[in-house]
């Protein structure tokens, strides 16, 4: 991020004519901190600027990729932002925003993973239905009793202080989900943290959240949907997306005034 800022500041004659630099400066960010999908990299490099990646890095908790829930939403509302801004005259910008968000990324997962012991369930893809849905409890089990290292604790905490006494949804975001092929609609696990209690209270709810996203890249759904469709083999780092849930308190409750979905386009025939 550093090297690419450093070419921003730049005259413009001296950017141009390293213009080829900034761009693969611009490429080996969006690897490191998104994807390494190269139809998601060339998209993504036209649309990303050094303010989206420095934003992605500044939010994100650990090392790793933020994951492919996250990736979509990241792009798709810089896309939106930069479409939107071609139809104003500039004197009342239209502007979409996201909740709050903080990335936590796909390598904590594996160092979890590894500080816990967990390891040895990297295999359960390969074994039989029954077996897969009579192991899932005990895994569950295991990833909530895990531990997260000191650092990536302190950076948790910091997250907590940031956002204040807002609730928060804890959602998957693995690196296969929302790609170009799959979509693992309602698979994974997103989880509710009322974020009301004291900070050791609310930090250990956060973790326990965490800890069953992670968990739920064993759900028995989940690889029964990648084996069917040919993705059993592929890397199943999962990352973590944090956000401020959207609404406001009304008496003991919490929730948005108003809530839907859009669609822009069916995929499927009915």
């Amino acid at each position: 991020c550093k090297q690419l800022e450093g070419y921003y500041t730049l005259p413009p004659e001296e950017q141009a004519r390293l213009r080829h630099h900034m761009q693969e400066t611009k490429v080996v960010l969006i690897k490191v901190l998104i994807s390494d999908d190269l139809e998601f990299v060339r998209v993504a490099k036209e649309y990303l600027s050094l303010e989206d990646l420095h934003w992605i890095h500044n939010h994100r908790v650990g090392r790793g990729k933020i994951g492919g829930k996250a990736a979509g939403l990241v792009l798709a509302w810089t896309i939106l932002n930069q479409t939107l801004s071609r139809f104003t005259d500039g004197s009342d910008p239209v502007r979409l925003t996201i909740p709050e968000t903080y990335f936590v990324g796909a390598d904590v997962s594996y160092e979890f993973m590894q500080a816990n012991h967990l390891v040895r369930y990297l295999n359960q893809k390969y074994k039989s239905i029954d077996e897969i849905q009579g192991d899932y409890p005990a895994i569950v089990a295991g990833y909530a009793q895990g531990q997260f290292a000191p650092d990536i604790l302190d950076e948790l905490r910091e997250l907590l202080v940031s956002v204040g006494d807002k609730p928060l949804i804890v959602r998957s975001s693995s690196l296969l989900e929302d790609n170009f092929e799959l979509s693992f609609a309602g698979m994974y696990e997103s989880v509710f943290c009322p974020n009301q209690g004291t900070p050791d209270e609310n930090l250990a709810a956060l973790t326990q959240a965490i800890t069953r996203v992670y968990a739920s890249v064993y759900n028995p759904d989940v690889l029964l949907y990648r084996k069917q469709r040919g993705f059993l083999d592929y890397d199943e780092r999962m990352a973590a997306l944090i956000q401020v849930v959207q609404g406001e308190r009304y008496r003991n409750f919490h929730f948005p005034a108003v809530a839907g979905v859009a669609y822009s386009h069916n995929l499927y025939m009915w």
